[in-house]
């Protein structure tokens, strides 16, 4: 999809930068107006964060109403909540997992053969193929801790340069590839557990 923004307007490159921001934020242009999912979002908060002014926000949506693939594209963009940062809050375990040009395909199709054969319980798996240079990868929230397994196996798919893991709990790994980020908070095994003291 991105590529398709930048091939319509590789001959206005602010414009573009706009357009991508938009694209990538789930902010959707309707009838002159912006939109994140069905609450409207004024021009001028989107010039202040973009750090530009209002009128080359006016013009860019002009650019895109007047291209009727690229107005229907950006009418239809929808934001994703993200669960990222409050699934540790529940005990989730998070992996990121990032991957080397042109092995996108292949290593989501191993990873959820991995997924599948430890039957490990997804609660939301997002992937983002960097068909414009940024980094591919794929970012899995587990409920609860993943067996060690998991990591083994990982360690062994070629085409991933690094995986992070974002865990509540100490984790003691045999993988070349993973980097273990503790919770600083450790909130959600405080929570499970019932208080003796009481």
């Amino acid at each position: 999809m991105i590529l398709l923004l930048q091939e319509y307007f590789k001959d206005y490159p602010v414009k573009r930068e706009i357009i991508e921001k938009l694209f990538e934020n789930g902010i959707s242009v309707k009838n002159g107006k912006l939109y994140l999912n069905d609450i409207e979002i004024s021009i001028s908060a989107v010039a202040k964060a973009l750090k530009i002014n209002r009128k080359t926000v006016y013009e860019t949506m002009e650019l895109i109403e007047k291209n009727l693939p690229v107005k229907y594209a950006m009418e239809n963009i929808r934001s994703m909540a993200d669960i990222k940062n409050i699934s540790l809050l529940m005990g989730d375990e998070i992996l990121t997992i990032h991957i080397s040009i042109g092995s996108f395909q292949r290593v989501l199709m191993e990873i959820l053969d991995i997924i599948k054969k430890y039957s490990v319980y997804l609660k939301e798996i997002y992937s983002y193929n960097g068909d414009t240079g940024k980094e591919s990868y794929i970012r899995i929230i587990f409920y609860g801790q993943i067996s060690p397994g998991v990591f083994e196996e990982l360690d062994s798919i070629s085409g991933i340069k690094k995986i992070d893991i974002i865990s509540n709990e100490d984790i003691e790994l045999i993988c070349r590839k993973c980097e273990v980020k503790i919770c600083p908070k450790k909130i959600s095994s405080k929570l499970s557990k019932p208080r003796k003291d009481i």
